[in-house]
């Protein structure tokens, strides 16, 4: 007989644990995105969401940065 459920993960995982407080009025289009998700799919959306453009360090912000003020001083100077 086969076993139920999911099989065990072959590697181990990271719980981050985020609690997210939307304001009405503000965030509408947040609420009504994570009111039509279907049930147990919202930390698989946040993290494609996440993927998608929402995650630049601060290294590459700032490189990035130090990049366009050179290029504007070259335009200016």
């Amino acid at each position: 007989m086969k076993t139920r459920g999911r099989p065990p993960l072959k590697q181990s995982s990271v719980e981050v644990h985020v609690h997210l407080r939307l304001q009405i009025g503000e965030d509408d289009d947040l609420i009504r995105y994570f009111y039509e998700l279907p049930n147990r799919r919202r930390a698989a959306a946040l993290k494609m969401a996440l993927r998608a453009g929402g995650m630049q360090n601060k290294e590459s912000t700032s490189e990035v940065d130090d990049n366009l003020a050179d290029d504007l001083s070259n335009l200016l100077f």
